[in-house]
């Protein structure tokens, strides 16, 4: 499979993974691009230490299903977490990944702002939602907060949203700014949007208050 790079810290690991099928106007990733090094999984999988917390990032790793499925097994015995936008998050797919934790990325619930941000209609998005919580699985669902573009009102809507088919786990990004998209949200901007999503959800959290990308790493692969 195509990887930018795997990086180590004290507590997760990070495959970050070439290649993406959605064309966001904000995407601050220069994965999104075919690009990167060509490694196995399993040569991947030798170089992460034992009961280290795997992510799996991009990119989008499940455009690569067969390489996504092949590092999953060679990571048996980890803790796996999969970032995805959730548009190849079908039925088939989610046969395999049983076990794992997915943290998928609703970019909009508003089927033209997300055709517009994206290039992509967001039904099955919203659909692999509806089939990761009818399953069991252990997820949560991501926004990034964007001034003037997904903002408070549409984060609102999304929580409205999620609330109708269970009490889902709700992470609001705070935007980083990138070619002068938008502007980085304030924090006070942030806190208002999870006070809101808190009136339909019991779980909602921010990248502010909840960190979950370590702040030292090493990069361990392609080989520096």
């Amino acid at each position: 499979m195509r990887i930018s790079y795997l990086a180590l810290s004290d507590t997760r690991c990070t495959v970050q993974v070439s290649g993406c099928n959605f064309k966001c106007r904000g995407c601050f990733s220069k994965e999104r691009h075919c690009g990167g090094v060509e490694i196995s999984p399993a040569r991947i999988a030798e170089q992460i230490p034992t009961g280290r917390e795997v992510m799996l990032a991009g990119g989008e790793p499940t455009i690569d299903r067969v390489g996504l499925l092949s590092l999953i097994r060679e990571l048996d015995g980890h803790k796996v977490i999969l970032s995805t936008n959730g548009h190849c998050l079908d039925k088939a797919l989610l046969e395999n990944l049983a076990g794992i934790t997915v943290h998928i990325d609703l970019k909009a619930l508003d089927p033209q702002l997300h055709r517009w941000y994206t290039g992509k209609d967001n039904g099955r998005v919203l659909e692999a939602i509806r089939l990761l919580y009818d399953r069991g699985f252990d997820f949560e669902v991501n926004t990034v907060y964007i001034p003037d573009v997904v903002d408070i009102d549409e984060t609102e809507h999304i929580a409205a949203f999620l609330s109708n088919i269970g009490n889902i786990r709700y992470k609001i990004i705070r935007y980083v700014p990138v070619g002068g998209f938008s502007r980085r949200p304030m924090p006070e901007e942030i806190c208002a949007a999870v006070n809101a999503a808190r009136k339909y959800l019991g779980n909602v959290s921010s990248s502010i208050e909840n960190r979950s990308h370590p702040t030292h790493r090493q990069v361990v692969l392609p080989d520096p």
